[in-house]
């Protein structure tokens, strides 16, 4: 595609819900744009499988996008794959996104990270941008979209690699576990994790016939987090279904709280795997819902600022780090949503990093806020 090279030049990365609507709006704001995605369009909501959305369509689209689209049914709750098909590939084609390839590193033309940092020359030079196929492409502005949930979380203690862990095959995503249903039934699964994703998994080992170990770390009867008087029925139906069997289990299923994986080994093609307390527990496979992290291995030369905490927009945690529920998320200053680097933003759940309480409309309206602040 050629681009008018009077237009100000930006570049996306990450082509899921929030990078497409970033494209477009800032295609509408007279940008030239090129969006970089590392796999497929919507490549995280492919992984979902069967999951849905807990929210309603209407949530999960802005204005735009609509009008792009056509007629939607607001009320759908979408799987993964669904939403992909319906919303993002029918954008995407719309625009300049180029799939299977890599975002290698990220600088500004001629400065490493130390160089005049903080001051108003580093933003005279743009930014430069390397993929995998060594393509290196110029641009004014730069929107991170790459996602929080890139990097697998290791299993063991304290979020650090258990003894073994390297060399067992673990199951981390709702779609591959909803794929090998029939490999798992009747066989003995290790679950470990209590958050939306390990919910849903429960809900999922359930169907299936099969000897389930739900290890988690929390020592609550009920493990995944409850929102009073929730107002997504989805997400309160999967969080119900899920502790009720915690709280009381069935024959199949056995728990282990305060239950952390200290290792893992292959035994006769079966996994032995050892908690801590000196716990032993033997599985044919293991279904690992210990969460993700960003990838900020293509950033290092950038002066930003992340958070110690979530690895996220360290400006953005400050703002939002007394918030539990992603429905009650205030609106934040345009000041909380740069990152440090004149003209490169962190966006979407990028921008939360590990925060648990992302959610997409709350990104379309941050992303409002940055794209009228370069316009």
């Amino acid at each position: 595609m050629q681009h008018d090279h009077a237009k100000r030049r930006l570049i996306g990365v990450g082509a899921g819900p929030i990078g497409i609507a970033a494209a477009i709006g800032a295609t509408d704001r007279g940008f030239a744009v090129t969006v970089i995605e590392r796999g497929e369009v919507g490549a995280s909501l492919r992984t979902w499988g069967a999951t849905r959305f807990f929210s309603p369509l209407s949530m999960n689209v802005t204005p735009r996008m609509r009008e792009i689209v056509g007629s939607v049914d607001d009320d759908a709750l979408l799987t993964g794959p669904e939403y992909v098909a319906q919303i993002l590939d029918p954008l995407a084609k719309k625009l300049d996104v180029r799939t299977n390839t890599r975002v290698v590193a990220i600088g500004r033309r001629g400065l490493t990270r130390g160089d005049y940092a903080g001051h108003p020359l580093r933003s005279e030079r743009p930014f430069r941008i390397v993929t995998d196929n060594d393509e290196v492409l110029e641009a004014e502005v730069v929107l991170d979209a790459s996602g929080g949930l890139i990097v697998p979380r290791s299993i063991g203690a304290g979020g650090l690699p258990a003894r073994g862990e390297s060399r067992i095959q673990a199951i981390r995503t709702l779609g591959e576990l909803d794929a090998r249903r029939d490999e798992l039934r009747g066989r003995r699964v290790l679950l470990v994790g209590d958050g939306h994703s390990a919910a849903n998994a429960i809900g999922i080992l359930a169907t299936l016939d099969c000897e389930v170990t739900w290890a988690f770390r929390t020592p609550n009867r009920r493990p995944c987090e409850e929102v009073a008087n929730d107002p997504l029925p989805e997400r309160r139906s999967v969080v119900e279904k899920a502790n009720a069997l915690a709280e009381a289990p069935p024959p199949w299923l056995r728990i282990e709280r305060r239950a952390m994986i200290e290792a893992v080994a292959k035994n006769n093609g079966h996994v032995s795997i050892t908690l801590t307390g000196g716990r032993a527990i033997d599985a044919d496979f293991v279904a690992a819902f210990t969460g993700y992290r960003p990838d900020s291995s293509f950033i290092g030369e950038l002066a930003v600022e992340t958070s110690p905490v979530t690895e996220g927009g360290a400006r953005l945690y400050r703002a939002i780090s007394c918030i539990t529920d992603c429905l009650s998320v205030p609106k934040v200053a345009p000041h909380d949503l740069e990152s440090g680097e004149p003209g490169f933003y962190f966006i979407g759940s990028r921008s939360y990093g590990r925060a648990r309480t992302f959610l997409l409309q709350n990104g379309f309206a941050q992303l409002e806020t940055i794209l009228e602040a370069i316009r």
